[in-house]
Order: structure tokens, then C-alpha cells, then sequence
């Protein structure tokens, strides 16, 4: 006769991360600096709920983490719904082309984001094709990119930047340093006067 012990889930078992909740308390009014964190997309659910939710927060970083595509969806679907975040920094995250997707939602939705980093993120060309394409419709509040350290964007996508930039009214700054540019790629961005390479 086998017997089986286990309990049922109950509210205690719900995921905790008290290094993040340590780390929110911590913040600036204002700023939220959650970087370096190794949160991963388990995490993201207790930034929601405690910062985007709860706060004013205008700066969000999440840089140098494990955060997925999976993470971003379920963060940009609630940055969608929030009027006070205008700085959003994901760099150094595995986003990917997945990912970008979302970002893209979120740039045509959200109004209210104007600076964004992306720098190291694992992006390809075929996921700044659709970004750059986003990037060219009117409208849209963003006005700096930070893209740098992205090694598969390369001279494939160097059209696509410099339609954007001739396109888009707003856009101030695309940092685009240390991705796979040849150097004829990199003198043909040099025309558009917010890139800088």
C-alpha cells in the first residue's frame, strides 16, 4: 500500500524574491534601480505588483539580469497601462527578437516612454527590422535608443536605421557602438545625424 503526503498550495507558497523586496524599499522616489540583480522572468510578477502598480516610479532599471522574452511580455503589458515611466533600461537582459516584440507593442501603446536601452539584449537584424519599421510611424514619444553591444546587428540593417532616422520626427539619439557593423556600415550611419556609432 503506497501513501501519498502533500499538502495543497497555500498562500504562503506563493514565489518571493527578499532581496527584491529589499531592493524596492531601498529605492529613490522616482527611480528604480533593480540592476545586477540576477532576477529572472519569476521576478517580474513582484515588480508589477510593487513598483509599476504601486509606485511613481519615472526610471526603471533592470539591466544586467536573466529576464526573457517572457519577462518583457508580461512587463510591457502592464508599463501599457502606467503614465508615470518614461526611462526604461532592459540592457544586458536575454530578450532577443522575442522579445522585441513586445518593446514594439509597448512603443506604439505607451506614449509616455522616451528613453529606452536595449544595449546587449541579443538582437538580430530580423528583430530591428520590425523595431526600426515601429520606429518610422508618427506619433511615438520616444526620443533616445540605446542599442549598443548588440553583435548580430549588422550591415543588413543599416537601410532600415537610416529610414527610420529620416522618418521618425522625435528620435534624438540611436546609440548603435559595438555592434557587427562593417566599417562602410558604420560611415553610411555616420550621415544621420542621431545615430552614433
Amino acid at each position: 500500500m503506497a501513501f501519498f503526503c502533500g499538502s495543497s498550495k497555500s498562500k504562503d507558497d506563493v514565489y518571493r524574491n527578499n532581496d527584491l523586496d529589499k531592493r524596492i524599499k531601498q529605492c529613490k522616489q522616482g527611480e528604480m534601480d533593480l540592476s545586477s540583480m540576477n532576477l529572472t522572468d519569476d521576478d517580474i510578477q513582484i515588480i508589477v505588483d510593487k513598483v509599476i502598480k504601486k509606485t511613481k516610479c519615472t526610471s526603471l532599471s533592470l539591466s544586467k539580469n536573466q529576464i526573457t522574452s517572457d519577462g518583457i511580455r508580461v512587463l510591457c503589458e502592464s508599463i501599457k497601462k502606467n503614465k508615470n515611466l518614461t526611462h526604461l533600461t532592459l540592457s544586458s537582459n536575454p530578450i532577443g527578437d522575442e522579445g522585441i516584440k513586445y518593446i514594439n507593442d509597448l512603443i506604439i501603446n505607451s506614449p509616455f516612454i522616451v528613453q529606452l536601452s536595449l544595449a546587449d539584449t541579443n538582437l538580430t537584424n530580423n528583430g530591428i527590422i520590425t523595431f526600426t519599421k515601429v520606429l518610422t510611424g508618427k506619433g511615438l514619444a520616444l526620443r533616445g535608443i540605446d542599442l549598443r553591444s548588440n553583435k548580430s546587428i549588422t550591415d543588413s540593417s543599416v537601410e532600415y536605421f537610416l529610414q527610420m532616422t529620416d522618418k521618425n520626427e522625435t528620435l534624438s539619439t540611436c546609440r548603435l557602438g559595438d555592434c557587427g557593423f562593417s566599417q562602410d556600415g558604420k560611415d553610411r550611419l555616420k550621415d544621420a545625424k542621431v545615430i552614433k556609432c
